[in-house]
This record gives structure tokens, sequence and C-alpha cells, in this order.
């Protein structure tokens, strides 16, 4: 029997692009998985997504204003990861009203069924720390958001901070940048950067890439969901934060890959357009110095082929 079989993982927002790798991380780790998912416009959730675990696990599909349906199934979770969110940033502009209900009031939701001594990991983001004076951010660098999305994301990460200690809660708060893979949207204008660029060039359009200095870290949705996995394990106590790096890469060389592993496209260098450039959050890296101290091994499936999967994804579902 595997030692995490009577062990109860708790993951909201389970059925989106980054709580299905995590769902099927920790059922593969043995863990009987419940996910909690209201399937809400924008977020990202699918049922689809889930498979081929579908069968095997609990899928509860409400809202988390409603999570009081299932709050003996929360408060009997052994870890509960919150993958709620909404990750449009330039709609998140436009409506930050909805945002506000997807990345901080929703958790406020969820928090209030959980009990002393419960261990939460929580997905923060990039975006909370803004452009921040520094060319190394590591997780004591502060954090001055300048967009709606990152203010509801540091929103969100404190209000954790702040229940763990009044309810004794043990939280996780797990930062990262730009994520691709598997089961993210193809459709609409939220399919992310790596999605993007790969969506244009299946399509054959010509591909801006604006400015050739500009840097991005990446991480790849499996690698992610194995940290998660990792860092749920971890004896911790109270509130801790951790980045996580993946891989840095000039996004003139990204293009320049997935042209050379799609087999055609083509792009252009052009000036970085102004509503970009307000929300723009530089090309400082990211540090998880941290991370690796905690987890010993910090995964990192190789960059090519982790693109050539999310290819071969986006080809079958365009």
């Amino acid at each position: 029997m595997n030692a995490n079989s009577d062990q109860i993982a708790l993951i909201a927002g389970g059925a989106g692009f980054l709580g299905s790798h995590i769902a099927k991380s920790f059922y593969h780790a043995g863990y009987k998985v419940v996910v909690m998912d209201g399937l809400l416009d924008g977020s990202g959730g699918n049922e689809r997504n889930l498979q081929p675990i579908r069968n095997d696990i609990h899928f509860a599909q409400l809202d988390v204003r409603d999570a009081g349906t299932i709050a003996d199934t929360i408060r009997a979770s052994d870890v509960i990861v919150d993958c709620m969110a909404w990750t449009s940033h330039r709609k998140a502009l436009q409506d930050p009203i909805y945002d506000l209900h997807l990345n901080a009031e929703s958790h406020l939701h969820l928090l209030k069924h959980l009990h002393s001594g419960q261990k939460i990991v929580y997905l923060g983001s990039r975006s909370q720390y803004g452009i921040p004076d520094v060319s190394v951010i590591n997780e004591e660098t502060s954090m001055v958001p300048v967009d709606i999305q990152g203010i509801h994301k540091l929103a969100a990460e404190s209000y954790y901070r702040v229940y763990s200690r009044l309810k004794n809660l043990n939280v996780i708060s797990l930062r990262f940048p730009n994520c691709f893979g598997e089961n993210q949207p193809t459709q609409g204008e939220d399919v992310g950067l790596v999605g993007g660029f790969i969506r244009d060039l299946l399509d054959r359009k010509l591909v801006e890439v604006f400015g050739s200095r500009r840097r991005r870290a990446l991480v790849y949705a499996p690698d992610l969901a194995e940290v998660v996995l990792r860092l749920s394990r971890t004896p911790i106590s109270g509130f801790s934060a951790f980045n996580i790096k993946g891989k840095d890469i000039h996004i003139k060389s990204l293009v320049e890959m997935l042209i050379e592993l799609i087999g055609h496209g083509a792009y252009q260098l052009t000036p970085l357009p102004a509503d970009i450039t307000a929300i723009d959050v530089g090309n400082a890296v990211f540090d998880n110095t941290k991370l690796g101290e905690v987890i010993e091994e910090i995964p990192l499936t190789d960059l090519r082929e982790a693109l050539t999967v999310t290819i071969k994804y986006f080809k079958e579902k365009m």
C-alpha cells in the first residue's frame, strides 16, 4: 500500500491548467485527490483537463463561495493546494472587479473553512514583485505590483500570511513566472507567452518580438506540479514563501527555438508598445536558492523537450 493512500489532497481550482497537473501529481503519488472547481469563465477550468484520472478522483464542481457544502472534506484534507486564479493581466486591467473576485476574494471563502494545523500551498506569482530595482529577485525583495493581477495575487498571499498566524495554519506560497505545457488554453487572449508564440507560428503569422534584450523565466507545468508535491511534504510551521525560477531565456531566443522546432515561421523585432511598457516587469533574474535548500533538487525538464510536448499539444487542439 502506498504510504500516502490514506491522505487526502484537496486541489482548489484543480480542473485548470496548473491545477490539473498538480492533481495528477498527487494522484500518482498515492493521495486520495479531491478537486474543487467552479469552472468559471476565464479561469481555464475544464473537466477534460483531468483525464485520464477523472474516474479515480472526487470532483466537486462548485463555486468556492459554496465551499461550505464540502466543509467536512476541506477540514479532513491533509494538504490543500490553492490554484484558484485568473491569469489574464490585460483583461484584469479592463475588469478589475472580476479579477478581485477570482484572485483575491475567492481565497477568503476557502480560508474560513480551514482549521489549526492544516498545510496549504498557495500558488503566488512573479507579478507580485512588480519592477524591483534589483538585478536578482529573492524572497526578501520588496513587492510593489504594477498591475491589477499582481496586486490581487499579493493580497491573497497576504490573507494567508495573516491567517497562518490567527488560525495556526502552515502555509507555503510558491511564487513563479510564466508557465507553459499541456492543458493550457489554446484559444482566446489568455494563452500565455509561450502559447501565444506557438499559436501564431502554427497559424503562419509573423511573430512580433518586442526588443532583442528582454528576458523571461519559464516554468514547465509538470515541473511546477512536482515542486508543489515536494513542498507539501516539507515540515513547515507558520508562513513561508519560495520562488521557483525555471529556465531564464531571451524572448528572441525562445522564438527562434520555437521556429526551429515547428519547422517554419518568422519574426520581426518591434518597439515595446506603451501599454505593455507600463506593466512590463523587466529583466531581473528570479532566484530560487531558498527553494533548492528545502527540496534539494529542483525538477527542470529540458526546455527543448518541454516545448516539443507543448507544440504537439497545440497542434492537436488547433
